[in-house]
Order: C-alpha cells, then structure tokens, then sequence
C-alpha cells in the first residue's frame, strides 16, 4: 500500500528512515516535507499532490495531527495511524481540572515559543484534535505513548484528562498504547514497524467487509 509519512514539529522526513527499514518494503511508504504557513487548509492543499492511488497517511506528533486532518477532508482515506499526535500540553481544555495547572502551561507555552516557529505552536494550540477525531469516517489507529520524556512536568495531569477524552471518540478509531515515550518511531521503529503492517492488514479487511 502507498503511504504518505508526515514529521512532527522540528523534524524532517530522514526521521521516518528508522521505520521505513523496520518494514522492509512491506509498503510503498513515501515520507514528506510539512511545513508553513500553519493553515492547516493550506498545509492539507500542499498534500494533495502526492496523494495519488488513494494512499494510507502515518504522522508522528504534529504529522498525525495532520493526518487525522487529512482523514477528516478525504473520508475515502483508507487508513490513518497516528503516532501520539492528539493535542500540545498547553491546551486547558485537556485538562480535568485546567485551572491547577493554568501556571505550569503558562510557563510551557512560553518555553514552546522560545523554540522558534511561534506561529507553528499557536496553530498546534488551536487545533482541537477531538473535535477532528470525532468528525473521522475512515479507519484510525491512535498509538499512544505511555512514559514521559525527561522534564515532561505535565504529563500524568495531561494523560488523565486525555483518557477522559478518549472515551468520547467514535467506533472507527482504534487505540492502543505503547511502552515508549512520543519519540516511539526513534526508540522502538520495529514496534511502529509491526503496528503499521497489522494495522493496515486489518483495514484493508474491514473495507473489504463493508465495502
């Protein structure tokens, strides 16, 4: 199968290069460019191109945001596999209670921003992955990392209100999680590896089944 692999935020496509030997050619899988402007409208525009024979889409991070984007526009899609893009810690709304930690993701966004590419946080902090994943009529998989990477203060308070959130999602999302931090597709590529060709096995079945 033809799959489009999008990068997190600061990456590039050598990122994926780990996971794409991990399959061993089992797919065409072709990694590409995201950048700016961060209109997510846009972003999907510059996509479009390299989207022939209807292609699966794999994002880490920020790409499986857009690629749940992508699923939302091209409901056809034949699968998405999102690797742990679902939202940025700064988004109160994650949160069970947002205002115990209003400082701490205050102190956040301003080190984000002091990363460079603000207009690239401030996209990501607006986009409300929920609201897309709801709106998704193809099939997903939502891997979802279980540790924290170091100095990641947010992240047990981040990960109760996201497994609030989880259960409001709609039958054609599958969720599993991973014994990894969110740079699975560096620390454990044969993992990613195994879990795109399941995956997409199963998907192709199940459009097969309900055509």
């Amino acid at each position: 199968m033809r799959v489009l692999a999008l990068h997190g935020a600061g990456g590039s496509p050598a990122d994926w290069d780990p996971v794409i030997a991990a399959l061993d050619g089992s797919h065409d899988v072709v990694p590409l460019s995201v950048t700016g402007p961060w209109d997510w409208e846009s972003v999907l525009d510059r996509i479009e191109p390299h989207a022939t024979d209807n292609p699966a889409v794999l994002g880490m991070s920020m790409g499986g945001m857009v690629a749940a984007l992508w699923g939302r526009r091209h409901p056809e899609c034949p699968a998405v596999i999102d690797l742990d893009g679902h939202g940025v810690p700064t988004q109160p709304q994650r949160y069970l209670d947002p205002a115990a930690v209003a400082e701490e993701i205050a102190t956040l966004r301003e080190q984000f921003r002091a990363y460079g590419q603000p207009e690239l946080q401030q996209a990501l902090e607006d986009l409300d992955c929920f609201e897309v994943f709801r709106a998704l009529r193809c099939p997903v998989l939502l891997a979802l990392a279980t540790r924290p990477m170091p100095g990641q203060a947010l992240f047990e308070p981040y990960q109760r209100g996201l497994s609030r959130d989880l259960e409001t999602l709609p039958p054609n999302i599958t969720i599993t999680r991973l014994d990894t931090t969110h740079a699975m597709a560096r620390e454990a590529p044969a993992l990613v590896a195994t879990l795109i060709n399941d995956y997409l096995a199963d998907s192709r079945l199940r459009r097969a089944d309900h055509p």
